[in-house]
């Protein structure tokens, strides 16, 4: 439960807003490479609360700039992309990729005042299929990009697929550190069924241990529904934040989903174990919108054909059930999935896939809640339980870095200390194995020495 004034501080990301000026200090994936041709069309965009506009000038340099024309303000989206600059196609004004104005082919020669005019930019840097952008103070840059490992690797080690969620940033980000969910939104009506039905005298001994202690999805299925309520325990870490969610795995083992906060707004949730490891990026494209970058990766070998058309089909939750809506002329329109509050994301309960949800997709029941729950939830109303402890420290997390930089100018944690270089994968340990024991060394073979870090 949070007061209506912590809420407003943790959800609101527009300039001069704690959580805005917080966001300010990071570089932010603003676009897939692929998305911006030499010359080619530029896109819109919203981020924090701005409209933008991105392009890739003749020389393949992206350039992001506020989306009217200093003029008339005029879009220039619907600019002419070429000869090394944006012309806006009302009066004719050209800017290149740093918002100087190149032309003015409106006033004459002799009154002509292009090097007083200059419109908003944001630097970019462009590395392995990502560019990324920098809103805040030119000083304030950090001199490179995150040092998370999917950031580094060849594209052809991983696949992005983005998707448009109408609900603010903060809401969305929760449910990947919600461990107790998946038993409900993302199971089936069968195990829910079979576990409302259970024998009360059942113990953690009735559960199967993974063969050789190889652990595989079918197994993971079973624990989740087997025992909704993981126990949770959450530390804090000089980048954001990390949980364990454990489950009982038969009489001497302990099945685990560890779980990963970076600030400001990257969660390593949990995935498949027969899947790539993931990485969920919650862009704020304003307070009540949101893009989500989906990441899966291999850091040490590229994906093969037969696994990227399987995450593309649907598995990894990439793709959503049914695909995109046709583009309507907003930005990151082109990621908005079919399924929506509109057409009810599907429901129907009478489904032939036996989930608890009635709706087809991870991505989909996601978000049937969290949208539905309004732009911005009012978290002064709700019940929290143990199960919701990640979820609390992960606002805790954000809101200190916040209140910090705004009261005292205190620079965010995760600017100059390293976060883990790889996923965590789901496993199966020794139910003598302590907690402490698991998260130190866990914690030491995920983190790299700032040395390591990737230009």
């Amino acid at each position: 439960m949070l007061s209506a004034e912590r809420n407003k501080i943790l959800t609101e990301v527009s300039a001069g807003k704690p959580m805005g000026e917080l966001m300010r200090r990071y570089w932010i994936p603003a676009v897939l490479a692929e998305e911006l041709l030499p010359n080619g069309r530029p896109i819109r965009l919203r981020l924090l609360g701005e409209d933008l506009v991105a392009f890739r000038d003749s020389e393949g340099k992206v350039g992001i700039l506020e989306a009217l024309c200093p003029h008339r303000k005029a879009p220039l989206y619907y600019g002419r992309n070429e000869d090394g600059g944006l012309t806006c196609i009302y009066h004719g004004w050209k800017f290149n990729t740093e918002g100087v104005c190149m032309q003015m082919p409106n006033v004459p020669m002799e009154t002509q005042f292009t090097d007083r005019v200059h419109i908003r930019w944001y630097p970019t840097r462009e590395l392995n299929g990502i560019v990324w952008t920098f809103m805040g103070a030119p000083e304030l840059m950090p001199e490179d990009l995150p040092p998370l490992d999917f950031v580094a690797i060849p594209e052809s080690h991983r696949l992005i697929t983005k998707q448009r969620i109408d609900a603010n940033w903060a809401q969305v980000l929760e449910g990947d550190f919600d461990p107790s969910h998946i038993s409900f939104l993302h199971g089936s009506v069968t195990a829910y069924r079979e576990f409302i039905s259970r024998d009360p005298d059942a113990t953690p001994e009735d559960a199967p241990e993974p063969e050789d202690g190889i652990l595989t999805s079918k197994l993971e299925r079973l624990y989740w529904h087997r025992e909704p309520w993981p126990k949770l325990t959450v530390m804090s870490t000089p980048y954001g934040m990390f949980s364990g969610a454990r489950r009982d795995a038969g009489p001497s083992t302990h099945y685990y989903r560890f779980n990963q906060f970076i600030l400001p707004f990257y969660a390593g949730p949990p995935g498949d174990c027969e899947l790539p490891a993931q990485c969920n990026i919650w862009v704020p494209m304003d307070d009540g919108t949101t893009i989500v970058w989906r990441v899966s990766y291999y850091v040490d070998r590229p994906l093969d054909d037969d696994e990227r058309a399987e995450l593309l089909d649907g598995h990894g939750a990439h793709v959503p059930v049914g695909g995109y809506r046709e583009p309507d002329g907003s930005p990151e329109s082109r990621w908005v999935p079919k399924l929506g509050r509109d057409n009810e994301y599907g429901l129907d309960h009478d489904n032939p896939y036996d989930y608890f949800a009635g709706i087809v997709g991870v991505w989909a029941q996601d978000r049937a809640c969290t949208e539905g729950m309004g732009p911005i939830l009012d978290r002064s109303t709700e019940r929290l339980v143990s199960s919701d402890a990640a979820v609390a420290m992960v606002r805790r997390v954000l809101l200190n870095s916040a209140i910090a930089l705004a009261e005292t100018g205190a620079e965010p944690p995760a600017q100059d200390t390293f976060p883990p270089v790889t996923a965590i994968p789901n496993t199966v340990l020794p139910r003598t194995a302590s907690w402490e024991e698991i998260s130190s060394e866990l914690y030491r073979k995920q983190t790299r020495q700032p040395s390591e870090a990737p230009a």
